[in-house]
């Protein structure tokens, strides 16, 4: 599915002419001749167009103290620190940060500023202070081309991200409405499925198809429309029980068959005890519903293998006779862990850290069993390189192939939690939503390789 955060960086024009206030000749006491400021913004404009942000700042600052009532000036001003917080976004946030911060800080600061530090936050996953932004820059009006819809349809996620879905339409409807946007109507759609409203998902999910001309949340919509008409065969009557970080849905004629109380209970104690490891504790509630093995078969036609799925919602497949609570407990730390590292990461974590970091959270860590299977395969050469493991396991096969990547996932998290630390993995999740691959964290903040990491890894376990 596409990304919901789109980076509308518009950059407005600056403005060449910046006439001189007050020109009259300056007698004793009073205000000196202001023109020199006209000179500075001009040679300001042409270092910013020649990308040397940082120069055209100082001159218009010093223009602007020049000429404080020079509302151009100041006008450039604002713009020239948002060009140049935009243009170090990606590779040195922390300047944009501050250049976004003093932007906003400026007296009658144009509404661009904020609606690109709104998207800016929400990329850096600080949705509240992101929200913050992106509705002052709603209220202040009179928007360049297509900016309203770029801000609602973020704010709109930024709402979303937060689980509040009410405000998240409120924002949305007018762009979709207005504006005839499909992203517009996939995002509510999608609020619409995460809700568990199907019949108002399947119409926002068929207008983005008829108003996206095939493009890209056109081709989201109709697979996730798909998706819904299938999952609503199964849970469309189903029971909703909210807890205070979660939101569970069940069969209630299998209400004490799927053992509703017992999962409640795990999952809180599993908000616990994985926002401890991960030192994260999502705000919005999340997503839980316990189906029978054969209502779980015909909503996600997953694997026979697969034990529990977690596609933003979690979805736990129980028996309708299930007594062993040990094992309903650490599927739930299973999948909440998936939660909590989609949360963390966007989506973008490789598949075989995210597993390796459930199978951790569940409790027992890697057996004796696992590490004869993985140095029997490792003797036959039948090891899998890691890197093909950052995909999804779905397509692996037969079910002996499946059992390898996860107890490959396992073995190697493992080593890398001891040799590098548990902290440090942890807080390298969020880098993996800013673009960046695991190849490039092992090496920019570990300083090593990952085929060095492997072959340490292989060579420990051989021995």
């Amino acid at each position: 599915l596409p990304a919901l955060v789109c980076a509308f960086l518009i950059l407005p024009p600056l403005i060449c002419e910046a006439q001189a206030q007050d020109k009259g000749p300056a007698s004793a006491g009073e205000a000196p001749d202001k023109s020199g400021a006209v000179a500075l913004n001009e040679a300001a404009l042409k270092l910013a167009a020649a990308r040397d942000y940082q120069a055209a700042i100082e001159k218009l600052e010093e223009a602007s103290a020049m000429d404080p009532s020079n509302k151009t000036i100041k006008n450039n001003l604002a713009l020239v620190i948002n060009s140049y917080a935009v243009s170090v976004s990606r590779s040195d946030p922390r300047t944009a940060a501050e250049m976004y911060e003093k932007g906003v800080g400026l007296e009658d600061a144009p509404y661009n500023v904020f609606m690109n530090y709104g998207v800016f936050l929400s990329n850096q996953a600080r949705y509240e202070e992101a929200g913050n932004m992106l509705d002052k820059a709603l209220n202040m009006g009179k928007f360049e081309k297509g900016d309203e819809l770029n801000i609602r349809v973020n704010l709109g996620m930024v709402y979303f991200k937060r689980g509040f879905f009410d405000e998240a339409i409120v924002a949305l409807d007018p762009a979709a409405e207005k504006f005839k946007s499909a992203e517009a109507y996939y995002l509510k759609g999608r609020i619409n499925y995460t809700q568990g409203k199907f019949d108002e998902a399947v119409e926002n999910l068929e207008a983005s198809v008829k108003y996206g001309k095939n493009g890209e949340y056109a081709k989201a919509a109709a697979e996730l429309l798909a998706k819904v008409k299938k999952e609503a065969k199964v849970e469309s009557n189903f029971q909703t029980q909210s807890l205070y970080h979660f939101k569970i849905q069940f069969d209630g004629e299998k209400r004490n068959d799927v053992k509703v109380d017992k999962v409640s209970q795990f999952l809180e104690e599993a908000y616990n005890e994985v926002g401890s490891y991960f030192n994260h504790y999502p705000e919005a509630p999340t997503q839980v519903i316990i189906y029978s093995k054969s209502q779980f078969k015909q909503a996600s036609d997953s694997p026979v293998w697969v034990a529990g799925l977690y596609d933003g919602k979690i979805r736990l497949p129980l028996n309708d006779v299930l007594t062993n609570a040990d094992e309903l407990k650490k599927l739930i730390l299973h999948e909440y862990t998936h939660a909590v590292i989609f949360n963390l990461s966007r989506g973008y974590c490789p598949v075989w850290l995210n597993e390796g970091f459930a199978q951790t959270l569940e409790g027992e860590g890697i057996t004796e069993k696992q590490t004869a299977n993985l140095k029997k395969q490792l003797s036959k050469k039948q090891m899998f390189d890691m890197k093909s493991l950052e995909g999804s396991f779905m397509g692996i096969s037969p079910e002996s192939s499946v059992v390898l990547a996860y107890d490959q996932s396992l073995s190697f998290t493992a080593f890398l939690i001891e040799k590098i630390g548990q902290s440090q993995i942890v807080e390298i999740l969020p880098e993996f939503s800013h673009g960046k691959t695991m190849s490039q964290i092992f090496t920019e903040n570990f300083y090593t390789s990952y085929e060095k990491l492997q072959s340490e890894w292989l060579e420990n376990l051989a021995k």
